[in-house]
């Protein structure tokens, strides 16, 4: 039969020693591997972060820029639409003057009309 030897109780003192110093560095380098990991995770977040303010303020520009223009817009087709207004009026007046002096007679039996049918109108209410 063959015979084995066990290990003395210095050897095994030894070897659980050599284990715990083995177990005692893994343990130091994770931990220095996490630290690690979280100083690059915090940099990215804060990259992103920095990154999505950027965006968001280039966004921002661009919409009061956009909002800027189509207030412009607004406002100079207002002005148009104003001047275009006060074209007809002064040519609806103009034209009025016109009828008035080429026909003083048919003006005032006309103005009197207009002024009865609102005059009897009103009378019934």
């Amino acid at each position: 039969m063959a015979r084995t030897t066990q290990p003395s109780t210095a050897d095994l003192k030894r070897e659980f020693d050599s284990l715990k110093a083995d177990l005692g560095g893994l343990a130091k380098e994770l931990r220095a591997y996490a630290a690690s990991q979280e100083r690059s995770l915090g940099q990215r977040a804060a990259d992103t972060a920095s990154a999505t303010a950027g965006t968001v303020r280039d966004a921002a520009g661009t919409m009061r820029d956009n909002v800027s223009t189509l207030r412009d817009a607004v406002l100079e087709r207002g002005d148009e639409q104003l001047q275009s207004l006060r074209a007809f009026a002064e040519t609806a007046a103009g034209n009025a003057e016109d009828m008035v002096r080429q026909h003083p007679g048919s003006t005032v039996a006309g103005a009197a009309a207009v002024g009865f049918l609102i005059g009897a109108l009103m009378a019934r209410r």
